[in-house]
């Protein structure tokens, strides 16, 4: 039986529908929510997400944010969401190396806070690149 999902960041709506299920990058780890899941309000990491509707998946990379799961929907609130068909694979590598390349000056640098920020770049990169691969497979 399927339930809403509603996924939305401070631009707007990002994603809304009927799904089967879905799989959410948590702070401890991925978890899955299916149709008259328990109520709880879940922290979520930097990370992929899985949507099943209809038999079908489809993924989307997401920034850090919550989840509120209260058994007939979902809904998540991201810093930002990227469905795997809006990403630009040239530019999600292209940012990998980017970040990579800021986070290695960072390295030497004597704020913890600059270097912080720059691994969530590359993390957020890296994300946006493994989701723009999973729609090319």
């Amino acid at each position: 039986m399927p339930f809403e999902l509603t996924i939305v960041t401070p631009e707007g709506q990002s994603y809304q529908g009927s799904v089967e299920r879905v799989v959410l990058p948590g702070r401890e780890g991925e978890f899955g929510v299916l149709t008259n899941h328990e109520r709880f309000l879940a922290p979520l990491r930097v990370g992929a997400v899985e949507i099943i509707t209809e038999g079908e998946a489809l993924y989307a990379a997401v920034a850090d944010g919550f989840a509120e799961v209260d058994g007939e929907s979902v809904t998540v609130l991201v810093d930002s969401c990227e469905l795997e068909h809006e990403i630009d694979a040239a530019r999600a590598d292209a940012a990998v190396a980017a970040a990579q390349q800021y986070l290695d000056k960072a390295a030497g640098d004597e704020d913890p806070e600059r270097y912080r920020h720059y691994e969530g770049e590359l993390e957020r990169a890296r994300t946006r690149v493994a989701v723009s691969r999973r729609k090319r497979q």
